[in-house]
């Protein structure tokens, strides 16, 4: 009797010659376990002015003074149908990579590289004289 005692107590973490549970193994807690199936952390992108200037260097400095004039480089700018850093209309939009793969007008990076799109396979006609004369 005393052996099925003894072995019922191990059985639920208890030192049969103590009175304390016994403590389990060590095991790490689960932050210091590496997962293998987690995904690696997303890149850090630059500020939207330097990602223009190191992902377009021959067209940056126009298309600074363009988005400059048409958004003061705020990517939820509105004014009327336009919006964004490049002050894209919706249809204009849809015309450019970013806007038929879904991305959003307020995204400062998909303005960034439809502007750069648009200015030339749009024409830079699509933007108003006055961001033009930069």
């Amino acid at each position: 009797m005393a052996y099925v005692l003894a072995l019922g107590l191990l059985l639920i973490g208890m030192d049969p010659t103590q009175d304390t549970p016994v403590p389990p193994p060590y095991a790490p807690p689960a932050e210091e376990i590496e997962q293998p199936d987690d995904p690696p952390p997303p890149p850090v992108l630059p500020a939207p002015r330097a990602y223009l200037y190191q992902g377009y260097p021959a067209l940056a400095r126009k298309l600074d003074c363009m988005i400059q004039r048409e958004s003061t480089w705020n990517p939820n700018a509105r004014s009327g149908p336009y919006v964004g850093l490049a002050q894209f209309d919706y249809p204009t939009w849809l015309e450019t990579p970013q806007g038929r793969s879904g991305l959003s007008r307020t995204d400062p990076y998909a303005s960034i590289d439809a502007m750069a799109w648009g200015t030339q396979h749009l024409g830079w006609i699509r933007w108003p004289v006055t961001s033009r004369l930069c």
